[in-house]
């Protein structure tokens, strides 16, 4: 296709921003095909202000951004995974920043507004975080994954995304469907820890293309809360016989203890 034809399939600026044309561009929330096609055409802006920038987060968003990353030390957060020995209930929880401001935003807008490329962008900044990070010879990423349902419904895994971005910036393997999520769990913003936990119960299975048995695993996710769904995926894990290393998150709920 010439690119005088092509150029017929994108619409003029001012039809862009009619809501006849797309329902959710007053928000700026375009289908990720007609916004990657509108980067070629016009001037590429800021995924979370709309302001002309060169990157996917402008300088301005992205110190706001900084303001929110999480300070000092993390320590070891002990977890009680069922079926294994005491050694393996202690993982650390590695996260970008704290859930709350325009990180928070900026998840939302990943998750609900099409935003998909905020993915890989905020899997580096992760990735750069803990650059001084050792991890174990051989270790593979494994995302947290979306039940098929929801997958087909958002059209990607967000911290699928993230992943990339982190095992791009941290040289390590994606195993992008190691996991994979057989039940789909009720929102667990309002249950409490027990319900949390009866949520989860065999929700997960392993999925394909795993490395062998015996391997460290990273655990990787968009936002760390209570641990439940952490917990659920590393138990599946080191049932299976794999180690769970650490836990990624770009955000941790500030409710959570340090």
């Amino acid at each position: 296709m010439g690119v005088s034809k092509l150029s017929s399939f994108v619409p003029k600026k001012g039809i862009l921003r009619n809501k006849l044309f797309f329902p959710k561009v007053a928000d700026m929330s375009w289908h990720p095909v007609l916004r990657q096609l509108s980067r070629l055409f016009l001037v590429s802006t800021c995924s979370l202000c709309q302001r002309p920038s060169s990157d996917v987060v402008c300088s301005n968003c992205h110190r706001q951004l900084l303001s929110c990353q999480w300070k000092g030390s993390v320590k070891s957060d002990p977890m009680p995974l069922l079926g294994t020995s005491a050694s393996s209930n202690i993982l650390s929880v590695l996260p970008w920043g704290q859930y709350r401001g325009l990180l928070k935003q900026a998840l939302t807008r990943l998750k609900y507004d099409h935003q998909d490329e905020l993915g890989f962008w905020l899997g580096c900044q992760l990735g750069q975080r803990w650059s001084h990070q050792t991890y174990p010879p051989g270790a593979v990423v494994i995302p947290i994954p979306l039940h098929g349902q929801r997958l087909k419904e958002r059209g990607y895994n967000q911290s699928a995304l993230i992943a990339k971005g982190f095992c791009r910036v941290a040289g390590l393997p994606l195993a992008e469907h190691g996991l994979v999520r057989v039940k789909d769990t009720a929102a667990m913003h309002s249950l409490s820890a027990q319900a949390r936990q009866q949520n989860l119960t065999n929700a997960f299975r392993l999925g394909q293309k795993l490395p062998p048995r015996g391997r460290s695993i990273l655990l990787l996710d968009d936002i760390y809360t209570t641990g439940s769904t952490i917990q659920a995926a590393a138990i599946t894990l080191l049932q299976a016989g794999y180690k769970v290393h650490c836990v990624m998150a770009v955000a941790r709920a500030v409710f959570s203890s340090p």
